[in-house]
C-alpha cells in the first residue's frame, strides 16, 4: 500500500463565484469529512492534484492529509470533473481511523500466460477492478490473479480468488474476472450454390429464344 502525503489549506468563503474565483488562481475546492468530526471546507493546489491524485490507483492509496499543520488519514472518495474540459472541480477526501476496516476498490493484475492462448484462444479481461474491506494498513496495490492454467472456454470467477490476508472481497462471487474465448475468424464471402444455379436456366431460356426468333426470321425469307 502506498502512502501519499498531500497539504491542503482551509477554506472560508463559498458559493460559486468563489470557486471560479479559485480555480482560476490554480486552487481546487475540496472538503474533508469523516466519523465522529465536522466537515472542513479545504483548497488543494492544481500542482499538487497534478503530481500526486491524477492517477488511476489513487482510491486505494492512504493519504496522509496536512491541513495547516493537522494532519488526517483519508480516503480520496471522489473528483468532480468539468463535462467538456475535464478538469477538476471539486475534490472530497474521507478521513479514516487506521484501526478501522474501509471498504475501497483495487485493481485486478492478471498473472502468466493461459494455455489457451498458446492454443490459439483470446485472453478476455472482464473485471478490472475489485470492492474490497480491509484495514488500512492492509489495503494491497492491486489482486493478482493466475490465469496461467486457463484453457479455451475456461474463466475465472472471483469466488476462484484467495484474497491477500485480512482481505475481504465484496464484489460478487459470481463476477467473471477473465475467460479465455476461441479465436474469432471472419467468415469469408462465398457465392451460395444457390445463386448459380437459379442464374442457369435463365441463361438457357434466353438461348432458347434467340434461336426460336432466328428460326422464324429464316421461315419469312422462304
Amino acid at each position: 500500500m502506498e502512502k501519499l502525503e498531500v497539504t491542503a489549506k482551509k477554506r472560508e468563503e463559498k458559493g460559486k463565484e468563489k470557486a471560479k474565483k479559485a480555480r482560476r488562481e490554480g486552487l481546487i475546492p475540496a472538503v474533508i469529512y469523516g466519523k465522529d468530526m465536522d466537515s472542513i471546507l479545504l483548497y488543494v493546489d492544481h500542482k499538487e492534484y497534478l503530481s500526486k491524485l491524477r492517477r488511476s490507483d489513487i482510491r486505494s492509496s492512504i493519504i496522509y492529509l496536512d491541513v495547516e499543520g493537522k494532519k488526517y488519514n483519508a480516503l480520496l472518495k471522489e473528483v468532480q470533473y468539468h463535462p467538456v474540459t475535464y478538469a477538476p472541480l471539486h475534490i472530497d477526501f474521507h478521513a479514516i481511523r487506521m484501526d478501522e476496516p474501509v471498504e475501497v476498490t483495487v485493481a485486478v493484475r492478471l498473472v502468466g500466460e493461459p494455455i489457451g492462448v498458446k492454443m490459439g484462444g483470446v485472453l478476455e479481461f472482464e473485471t478490472r477492478e475489485l470492492d474490497i474491506k480491509s484495514l488500512p494498513e492492509n489495503i494491497p496495490d492491486a489482486i493478482e490473479v493466475d490465469v496461467s492454467g486457463l484453457e479455451i472456454g475456461y474463466f475465472v470467477k472471483v469466488k476462484d480468488i484467495t484474497p491477500p490476508e485480512g482481505v475481504e472481497i465484496l464484489t460478487d462471487p459470481d463476477t467473471v474476472i477473465a475467460l479465455v474465448a476461441a479465436e474469432r475468424v471472419e467468415e469469408e464471402e462465398v457465392v451460395e450454390e444457390e445463386e448459380v444455379e437459379e442464374a442457369e436456366p435463365e441463361v438457357i431460356s434466353k438461348k432458347k429464344e434467340e434461336e426460336e426468333a432466328k428460326e422464324e426470321e429464316q421461315k419469312g425469307e422462304e
